[in-house]
């Protein structure tokens, strides 16, 4: 049975932490435009800065070896059997970097029964630098915009707290536990590592969900340069490079 919401402490110990830490620093250096799954950037006051790079694991052996190993076994813990992991992702969040309005993850990936996403720690994550707020208990769709985020009578009937981490902790959350976040406005990243996860039983992997994706994305409003399938995303992206191809593997 799916744990709705689990924090793990201490999911990555010290040395994983400054790996992950080193591989992020690496990745950031890709050009935008540079990985086809979408690595973007999103206007802020200062300058434009990163905001995501998504499917990370595509051409990253190391966090690759995360996604299947620490972070799936976490997964498989909570879910009670084995898993698939379907996609992954870091979002950035630097400084003056936006947030994401309060939406349910499920909406995302049409077809599959039952998701449970593992976010990892970077940095710290706390209220100022803009952690996750969670509102648990929930076990149905609820009422959601032409965005596909959740509308305001849904969104503030809810009980939300904030899911503060340290670098190397993990948070699990099932894939209809309403959260948000707000802008950093700390003077320091707030990184993390999110990897999603399908029981293996149902059959869904990452070839589909990426093509459902790129379905999904193509149905959104001309200008509107999302990042995700939904249209949670707070910030304002700098425009998409047409054919982007990856560079780096």
């Amino acid at each position: 049975m799916t744990v709705a919401v689990l924090v793990r402490r201490g999911l990555l110990d010290a040395t994983a932490v400054d790996a992950l830490t080193a591989w992020t620093a690496e990745i950031e250096t890709w050009p935008v435009g540079s990985h086809r799954w979408g690595h973007y950037a999103e206007r802020t006051s200062s300058a434009p800065v990163l905001c995501r790079t998504e499917n990370v694991s595509a051409c990253h052996a190391g966090v690759a070896e995360f996604v299947a190993g620490s972070l799936a076994d976490a997964a498989a813990d909570a879910i009670g059997e084995p898993v698939t992991a379907f996609k992954d992702k870091i979002n950035y969040k630097h400084p003056g970097g936006a947030g994401f309005s309060p939406h349910q993850d499920q909406r995302a990936y049409p077809g599959v029964q039952r998701v449970l996403s593992v976010l990892v720690a970077i940095d710290p994550c706390t209220p100022a630098s803009g952690c996750l707020w969670i509102a648990d208990g929930v076990d149905r769709h609820l009422a959601a915009d032409e965005r596909g985020v959740l509308t305001p009578e849904a969104a503030a009937g809810l009980h939300w707290e904030a899911a503060g981490l340290e670098p190397g902790d993990g948070l699990c959350i099932d894939g209809l536990v309403p959260h948000h976040s707000n802008t950093n406005r700390s003077a320091h990243p707030r990184r993390v590592l999110v990897a999603s996860y399908a029981p293996t039983a149902e059959g869904y992997h990452r070839e589909r969900y990426y093509a459902q994706r790129a379905a999904l994305m193509a149905t959104a409003p001309p200008g509107d340069h999302r990042i995700s399938a939904i249209g949670d995303f707070d910030g304002v992206t700098v425009g998409p490079v047409p054919g982007a191809a990856c560079s780096h593997g």
